[in-house]
């Protein structure tokens, strides 16, 4: 079974997330994709600006809260956009186009990140 280490106290975007990215790990189809991945990801709630980073290192996941200064690709989006897309409920890419969710850096790299936060 894979973990995630927690660095730090987890703010509420951070405690929202962890079960999902937790229960992604043990997914091996998700696995798959996810232990080939090296970089960062920050997500930020817009209305509060709460922020946590997403530390990816070919298998070892780290999540703290926090952003840090040059992430390899982050995403901003409103909580209610958050849940919709942990949930399933939206597509990433159709949440970008209908300016939902807000995406910056290597895009590539955040659309296989991104699965770590999605349950469906």
């Amino acid at each position: 079974m894979q973990t995630i280490r927690v660095i730090g106290e987890l703010n509420g975007l951070g405690s929202f997330l962890l079960p999902i990215m937790e229960n992604n790990l043990n997914n091996p189809e998700r696995w798959k994709g996810l232990k080939q991945i090296k970089g960062s990801l920050v997500a930020t709630e817009r209305d509060s600006s709460v922020s946590i980073t997403i530390f990816f290192d070919n298998g070892n996941i780290q999540l703290q809260s926090g952003t840090i200064d040059k992430p390899s690709a982050s995403l901003t989006s409103d909580f209610d956009t958050v849940a919709a897309y942990s949930c399933g409920e939206l597509n990433p890419i159709v949440g970008v186009l209908k300016g939902k969710i807000s995406v910056r850096g290597n895009l590539l790299k955040l659309l296989k990140m991104v699965k770590l936060v999605r349950s469906d």
